[in-house]
C-alpha cells in the first residue's frame, strides 16, 4: 500500500496512547509516511513539562506502550522510546530523521503547554512543520467561559454550557503504511537518549515525583497485585468499550454502590492513558441502545466532570500544590506522619475507609464514592493537608491525572472551585450504613479479624469539631489580614 505523498511526519505520543480517533496520526498519515516516539519526560530547569508518573500510572505505561508498539507495527509505524528532555529530544529527533512535519495531540496542564509552546518555536525555527491536534478534551479551554468572567468556576454552569456541543465523528485507523528503511531507524536509534521499552525504567520504581510518601518507598507492588485485576493497552480498551452498555445501565441509581462491581465502567484509566478518547467514549455512551435517559445523562455527565477539572487546572498552574481559594494557605492542618501511615496502610479502625484504601494498594483503584470518604478523613478528621492524600493516590492510582486527581482532592477539602463546603464532613460510619449497608464491599477487601482488631485512630465527633475549630481559625485569619 502506497504512502499519500513522500512526506515524512514525527508522531509525539504522550497520553494518547491508541490508533484510533488520533488527530495527529490520521493527519500525519494524509501527508505520507509516519514514524512515532513516546518520550519518557524529566522536567527542565524551569520547571516545564508534565508531571513526572506515579508508580501505578508507570506501570500501567509500560504496558500499554507494549501493545501500541505492536499495533503501530501493523500500520508499518516504528514506534521509538526515548528518555529526558523533550526540549532536546524532539527537535534532535526530528533533525536525524529529516522530517518535514512533527504533530502531537494537546496538553493542557500549563507546565507542559508552555514546554510545548518552546519546542513548537525551536522545530519551527529550523524550518519545519508543526502542528498540535485536539484529542484529550471534548471542549478546548479557551472556547468555554461566562460571560463576564475568564473561566467556569462552577460545574454545573459548565455543564449547562458545553455539554450540547457538537465534539465531531470518531475518527477510524489510519491506513496501513510501507515499512520504513532500516536505515532510517538507526539514523533516530543513534541519538543518545534513545532506547527500548524497558531501558525506559518505567517498572525501576523510581521517579515518582510523590514526595516522601511516595508508594515507591515500597516494594513494587504492582507485580503482585494491580497486574492481576488490569489489562492495560488498546486491544484490553476496545474490549471494554464494548462493555459500556453494562457501566452505563442502571448508572444513576448504583453509581454510588461500591459493593456493585457493574456500578462504574472503570474505564477512568483507559481515559487517562488516551488508549480511548472522550469523543469515542461519549459516541459510544449516546448510541447505547436500552439505557435510560437518567442513566444516559449521569454517566455523560461523568465525562463533562473530566473536562472541568481540566479547565481548572489549565487556568490554574500548580494545581497540585496550591489551594485554588487562597484563604487556604492559612488553614492550620496538623500533619502527623504515624497517622498518615495508618491512612495509607488501611489501618485507621474505620472499615469503610481502610476498605477503600485497601482496594487502592491490590488494585491501583478505588470507587468514588469511596474515593470522597477516605479523602474526607485525611483532610478533616484527621487534619492532614490534601497534598499528602493527592500525592498518596497519585502514586497509586493507575487513573490518577495532572487535574482530576488535585481538583477532586481540593474539593474534598474545602480549598477547591465549586468545592464541597468544608462543614460537609463525610462520616465514615454513616456512608457505611448508608451505601454499604450488608458490609459487602467491605467484606470483599477487610479480612474478618483485621475488621476487628484494628481500633480507631481517633474519634469521628472530636475530630470533627476540631476540624471546624480549624476553619474558624483560618476565616479569623482572613477577616484580620
Amino acid at each position: 500500500m502506497e504512502a499519500a505523498s513522500e512526506g515524512l511526519t514525527l508522531v509525539w505520543f504522550r497520553e494518547d496512547l491508541r490508533v484510533h480517533d488520533h488527530a495527529a496520526l490520521t493527519a500525519a498519515r494524509a501527508d505520507g509516511h509516519v514514524i512515532a516516539v513516546w518520550v519518557r519526560e524529566s522536567r527542565d530547569d524551569d520547571g516545564l513539562g508534565p508531571r513526572p508518573l506515579g508508580g501505578a500510572c508507570r506501570w500501567w505505561v509500560h504496558e500499554s506502550l507494549s501493545v501500541l508498539e505492536e499495533e503501530l507495527s501493523h500500520l508499518g509505524i516504528p514506534l521509538l522510546f526515548a528518555a529526558g528532555e523533550s526540549a532536546t529530544i524532539i527537535p534532535e529527533l526530528a533533525g536525524r530523521l529529516d522530517v518535514d512535519a512533527v504533530r502531537w495531540s494537546r496538553r493542557y496542564a500549563p507546565a507542559s503547554r508552555s514546554l510545548d509552546g518552546r519546542i513548537k518555536t525551536e522545530l519551527r525555527n529550523r524550518g519545519l512543520t508543526v502542528h498540535s491536534h485536539p484529542g484529550a478534551l471534548l471542549v478546548e479551554p479557551w472556547t468555554a467561559a461566562p460571560q463576564g468572567g475568564d473561566h467556569y468556576k462552577v460545574f454545573t454552569p459548565f455543564w449547562k454550557a458545553v455539554s450540547g456541543g457538537d465534539v465531531g465523528d470518531v475518527l477510524p485507523v489510519p491506513v496501513e503504511q510501507p515499512r520504513l528503511s532500516t536505515g532510517l531507524i538507526d539514523s533516530a536509534q543513534a541519538c543518545a537518549a534513545v532506547t527500548d521499552l524497558d531501558g525506559l525504567g518505567l517498572l525501576d520504581g523510581t521517579g515518582t515525583g510523590s514526595g516522601v510518601f511516595a508508594a515507591a518507598d515500597g516494594p513494587r507492588w504492582w507485580q503482585d497485585t494491580i497486574s492481576r485485576h488490569w489489562t492495560p493497552g488498546l486491544r484490553g480498551a476496545a474490549a471494554a468499550l464494548e462493555d459500556l452498555h453494562a457501566g452505563i445501565d442502571g448508572y444513576s441509581t448504583a453509581h454510588d454502590i461500591p459493593a456493585d462491581g457493574a456500578s462504574t465502567s472503570r474505564l477512568s484509566p483507559r481515559l487517562r492513558h488516551g488508549e480511548l478518547s472522550p469523543r469515542q467514549l461519549l459516541r459510544a455512551a449516546q448510541t447505547a441502545e436500552g439505557i435510560t435517559v437518567d442513566d444516559r445523562t449521569s454517566w455523560i455527565r461523568q465525562l463533562y466532570w473530566r473536562e472541568f477539572s481540566w479547565h481548572l487546572a489549565y487556568h490554574h498552574p500548580d494545581i497540585d500544590a496550591w489551594p485554588i481559594r487562597p484563604e487556604f494557605n492559612d488553614f492550620p492542618y496538623d500533619d502527623d506522619e504515624g497517622a498518615l501511615r495508618s491512612w495509607q496502610s488501611g489501618q485507621t479502625g474505620y472499615p469503610l475507609v481502610d476498605a477503600g484504601m485497601t482496594q487502592l494498594w491490590e488494585t491501583g483503584w478505588m470507587h468514588n464514592r469511596v474515593r470522597m470518604v477516605t479523602a474526607s478523613f485525611l483532610t478533616k478528621n484527621l487534619l492532614h493537608h490534601w497534598r499528602h492524600g493527592e500525592q498518596w493516590f497519585w502514586d497509586t492510582l493507575v487513573d490518577a491525572d495532572e487535574a482530576n486527581n488535585p481538583v477532586s482532592w481540593q474539593w474534598v477539602a474545602g480549598s477547591g472551585a465549586d468545592a464541597a463546603p468544608f462543614f460537609r464532613v463525610f462520616n465514615p460510619e454513616r456512608q457505611r450504613k448508608r451505601f454499604d449497608p450488608d458490609d459487602a464491599y467491605i467484606d470483599e477487601w477487610l479480612s474478618e479479624t483485621t475488621d476487628a482488631e484494628t481500633s480507631p485512630i481517633v474519634d469521628l465527633a472530636d475530630s470533627r469539631h476540631a476540624a471546624l475549630d480549624a476553619y474558624d481559625q483560618m476565616k479569623s485569619t482572613e477577616a484580620s489580614t
